[in-house]
């Protein structure tokens, strides 16, 4: 189930992000953990969003999760997606706690709750995550 994306607009990766995009790069999918309370978070930050402690590291996950809510864009609000109308863009509850965002892969319709896996492909050699079902579920 590929993900069907021509544009790309670069992320601005900073030093809270770069590790991420590391992993991501090399097809590991993460979120941070604090160490100190437990909470893990997306997008990662330098401080952990439910104690305020400094002391958070990046953890793989599995990937899969489900749909909380979706986008379908009909129309680009940048012209640099303009090949790629219509696309779907979902938010994911991760198994592991934090909600993250990515395209829907493959031509399926998504439903509230359904079953998905992350999905790392590369536009342009830039890692991104997209989302298509979860062949377990």
């Amino acid at each position: 189930m590929p993900c069907r994306q021509h544009g790309l607009i670069h992320p601005e990766i900073d030093d809270d992000s770069r590790e991420w995009w590391d992993r991501l790069r090399d097809e590991r999918l993460s979120v941070a953990r604090c160490s100190s309370c437990g909470h893990r978070f997306f997008p990662p930050a330098p401080t952990c969003p439910s104690c305020g402690r400094e002391a958070c590291d990046l953890e793989d996950v599995s990937g899969r999760g489900s749909v909380y809510s979706w986008v379908t864009v009909h129309r680009a609000l940048d012209p640099v997606f303009g090949d790629d109308v219509p696309y779907t863009v979902l938010a994911v509850d991760l198994d592991e706690g934090p909600r993250i965002f990515g395209r829907l892969c493959g031509n399926a319709s998504p439903e509230a709750g359904q079953r998905v896996l992350a999905v790392i492909y590369a536009v342009k050699g830039q890692p991104l995550v997209g989302f298509g079902p979860d062949p377990r579920s």
